[in-house]
């Protein structure tokens, strides 16, 4: 029981600064960008256009599936609509400019080119099907700015720790704890093993396995040479790069909570789908990997910054599910 504790902990203080810089930069997002031009830049009215510059945004963005969720709650309750949302959240942790250059050095031409492609298309699509199955909300944005109050420190610390977060705080507990238990019970090299040689079953295998896990884009990319050293094909291998980054127990929940369950279905299925497809592509291109198939190890130290962070986001979690936010409640540092 001490060491699942231990492995929990560990889990929840990797994921923290990621998440309290997501929160930071929402909270940035909420005191200075107005609401109107959100609305016009990736509202519900903004149509197909809208979904296209969210994934133009999310594509180059360095950030993770963690450090995404917030930045897409600050939008969404600033305006955006939910198909935008979606193509945000699922282009975004998939690849970056960081990942794109490790892909490269570890991986190969191919696979760095394929990866940002994947998540323009995945998120695209994505966008799109939670747009049509979830609906677009009617225009809520008020003739007032919130961003037009005060705009120092401590309101971007409100927003950001109060309103967003409190905003997420349940499933984002809920997912946390689903994210950390996943990655601490189920074994990195268990699916290697098991379905050595059995290409079909490996990436619908990969893509299960990448769903309920928390793994970077550019920490995904140690593993995946493993399990391409391990016998798994470069296309199961691909699978686990799309998926693992792009889903997690923790960001299922809340995507639920922000665009709904009947979309967030929609969501699931069209990373879920789209990996394959693209792992099936991948397959078919000769020589996808170098020759020499690097192995990498996937270890992960925790800095004073990991800890530190842990510990404010649990502070902060704590307090929001013991206080939490009243319903249009207008915090004084933004209202006059």
């Amino acid at each position: 029981m001490k060491d699942i504790l231990i492995a929990f902990v560990h889990v929840f203080a990797m994921m923290s600064p990621w998440l309290v810089f997501g929160f930071l930069i929402a909270g940035i997002i909420a005191v200075w960008i107005p609401r109107n031009w959100v609305n016009r830049m990736m509202g519900g009215s903004s149509g197909f256009g809208g979904i296209l510059r969210a994934v133009a945004i999310g594509v180059p963005l360095p950030i993770c599936s963690c450090g995404v969720l917030p930045i897409a709650a600050g939008l969404r309750k600033h305006g955006a609509g939910k198909g935008p949302t979606a193509a945000l959240l699922i282009s975004t942790p998939q690849t970056g400019v960081d990942s794109i250059l490790a892909t490269y050095a570890l991986l190969g031409p191919v696979f760095a080119v394929a990866r940002p492609v994947a998540a323009a298309l995945t998120g695209i699509v994505g966008g799109t099907v939670v747009s049509a199955v979830g609906g677009e909300d009617a225009a809520t944005v008020s003739v007032e700015d919130e961003s037009t109050g005060s705009r120092g420190v401590k309101a971007i610390f409100w927003q950001a720790y109060r309103r967003l977060l409190g905003s997420v705080a349940k499933p984002l507990a809920v997912g946390l704890a689903v994210s950390a238990l996943v990655t601490v019970f189920v074994p990195d090299n268990f699916f290697a093993d098991a379905f050595h040689g059995s290409d079909w079953i490996a990436m619908p295998v990969m893509a299960l396995v990448g769903f309920p896990m928390y793994v970077c884009s550019t920490a995904s990319i140690p593993i995946a040479a493993s399990l391409v050293a391990k016998g798994v094909s470069p296309g199961a291998a691909f699978v686990f790069l799309m998926v693992g980054p792009a889903m997690n127990a923790m960001s299922l929940t809340t995507v639920a909570a922000l665009v709904g369950r009947k979309a967030a279905a929609a969501y699931v299925a069209v990373i879920m789908f789209g990996a394959i497809l693209c792992g099936i592509a991948i397959n078919l291109v000769p020589n996808a990997l170098p020759a020499s198939d690097a192995i990498a190890s996937a270890g992960h130290s925790l800095s004073v910054v990991h800890w530190a962070s842990a510990a404010f986001l649990a502070a902060m979690i704590a307090y929001n599910l013991v206080r939490p936010v009243a319903m249009g409640h207008r915090h004084k540092c933004s209202s006059k």
